[in-house]
């Protein structure tokens, strides 16, 4: 349907329901279906998108395009199941804050009160003062050390063990740093107050009360079996220029739970979207206190400069983003208040939007890139204008004109080690990130780099003992690391190597891993190489 026939849909509606806007299944199928396949058609890219309106506590629209499987011809419906990344934080805040209620705990709750004696956060400030709010808002200021996931030792529950060992960066409590860590530990604070795995209370407490019944988890998935495969970009020579994601690195990389580990349809999204306008269960039952309710969508934390903001902000309709809730964000569009989360992980690209007013939920997700979210908040900009009765601003033209398809960047295979390459290998270790080993491929004559349960060829770089990682076996085209900096001690001996490609909110204290000397287990003392005055 083109833009003047939308128009004059309507323009038709707004004649017959004076005063308000009412707009059938049928009806809103039509305003849309055309242009959500005439998108598809120009994002290659995006083999599969699954969508979701409600709008007064009824499902508008559920609906697939796309295939789950590249050249399978396997439709995309309504009850295909995506993982739907960082929107999975607000069921981890929905979870915890409802356990909190079951007993009697207020969201001004210490964490150490839950915790056992000696847990330490961090530093003193932060052992002594944070609540679960300010981990669910984001207001820790603590690095998000995400790769972290990588590692084959790290669980749920040692994961407090490295925290006296990393370094803040924000101000406590007074500043907005994005942590999926910090949702990986509010998901163990759930399974310390439920006795019980995340996935299994998230389940009884939550797809059970709404009746999400296809719902499941990233983590416990036998196979993709009635799921979408995820993609990310490849090279031109691949099909549509994707490569599928293995699901063993999506399984590793959702030992945070709450923080990605979600997988859902649009069937399910759509009553969990009419939850969160209406507080109450599929039984029609009030599902927490108001006041807690509330407290998931009221602001905790002031946003100002966002990917969103960034892009949409001065929009000719524009979208913004301004507040941080538990697990949501708040913003504005076309003057609504509205509360909305992307979701982002390896091979999927997820988006939920509700206007609480007006009691309209929209969600997608797809199983492709979508880079700063562009395709994401168009295709959310014109579901909501028709939901919302006003003329899309967006049409099919308009939206595909903003897309741009990403690329995938490869790195030269350099092998040009500036010293004898037996001084590079070894075992290199890190108090936070663990294990890092440096070892030599006869096959291939070089070296590669191992960490936890991914590989990478190491590959040289223009400057001495500098070094990039193009990712091999199930991390192949999905996570290269551009920047290992050997660092050596007055004899130029190598002891450490600096990984500042490992955590992108380290600032200026990214990791160092330090190597084992003589393999006896004693960490060897280092200090950079010092640049001589001339």
């Amino acid at each position: 349907m083109d833009g003047r026939c939308i128009s004059l849909v309507f323009l038709v509606l707004a004649c017959y329901y004076p005063g308000s806007y009412s707009i059938t299944p049928a009806e809103y199928a039509d305003a849309v279906d055309q242009t959500l396949q005439q998108v598809m058609d120009c994002a290659p890219w995006i083999p599969g998108l699954t969508v979701s309106v409600v709008k007064d506590f009824q499902t508008l629209f559920a609906r697939g395009y796309g295939e789950t499987v590249v050249n399978s011809n396997t439709p995309v419906t309504e009850q295909t199941l995506f993982q739907i990344g960082s929107i999975s934080k607000s069921f981890a805040a929905t979870l915890l804050v409802k356990q909190m209620e079951d007993e009697n705990l207020a969201l001004t709750t210490k964490v150490k009160d839950m915790m056992d004696p000696g847990f330490v956060f961090v530093d003193q400030e932060r052992t002594d003062s944070a609540t679960v709010v300010d981990i669910l808002a984001h207001r820790m200021g603590v690095p998000d050390h995400t790769n972290l996931r990588l590692d084959q030792n790290l669980t749920r529950a040692n994961l407090q063990q490295r925290f006296a060992a990393m370094t803040p960066v924000k101000t406590f409590g007074k500043s907005f740093l994005y942590s999926n860590m910090m949702y990986g530990f509010a998901s163990y604070l759930s399974e310390r107050l439920g006795n019980e795995p995340w996935e299994n209370l998230v389940t009884s407490e939550i797809f059970d009360r709404l009746g999400m019944t296809s719902s499941t988890f990233i983590t416990t998935l036998a196979d993709l079996s009635g799921a979408a495969q995820g993609y990310d970009k490849g090279p031109k020579s691949k099909p549509k220029a994707v490569v599928p994601v293995p699901l063993e690195l999506s399984k590793k990389w959702g030992i945070w739970a709450g923080s990605g580990a979600i997988m859902s349809n649009a069937v399910d999204m759509a009553k969990y979207m009419n939850f969160h306008l209406s507080n109450t269960d599929k039984n029609g039952n009030a599902f927490m206190t108001l006041a807690n309710f509330n407290a998931l969508h009221q602001q905790h934390r002031k946003l100002s400069s966002t990917t969103v903001n960034t892009h949409f902000g001065n929009e000719e309709v524009p979208t913004t983003e301004n507040g941080y809730g538990l697990g949501w964000k708040r913003g504005l569009y076309r003057n609504n208040d509205i509360l909305l989360h992307a979701g982002s992980t390896y091979g999927y690209r997820s988006f939920i939007t509700l206007f609480p007013s007006q009691n309209i939920g929209v969600f997608t997700s797809m199983n492709g890139e979508d880079d700063d979210y562009i395709l994401r908040v168009l295709l959310h900009n014109f579901l909501s204008d028709v939901a919302l009765g006003v003329t899309p601003w967006l049409d099919a033209s308009s939206i595909c004109d903003r897309l741009t398809a990403p690329k995938y960047t490869g790195y030269s295979n350099t092998n040009n080690p500036q010293r004898p390459i037996t001084e590079y290998i070894g075992l290199y270790v890190n108090p936070i990130c663990g294990n890092l080993n440096v070892e030599f491929d006869p096959n291939n004559e070089h070296l590669v780099l191992r960490y936890g349960v991914a590989t990478w060829d190491f590959w040289t770089k223009s400057g001495k003992d500098q070094f990039k990682a193009e990712g091999t076996g199930m991390i192949k085209y999905l996570k290269n690391m551009h920047s290992f900096n050997f660092l050596t001690n007055e004899n130029d001996g190598i002891v450490s190597v600096r990984v500042d490609s490992f955590c992108s909110t380290c600032g200026n204290d990214p990791p160092i891993f330090h190597k084992k000397k003589n393999g006896k287990g004693k960490i060897q003392r280092y200090r950079a190489k010092k640049t001589k005055k001339k």
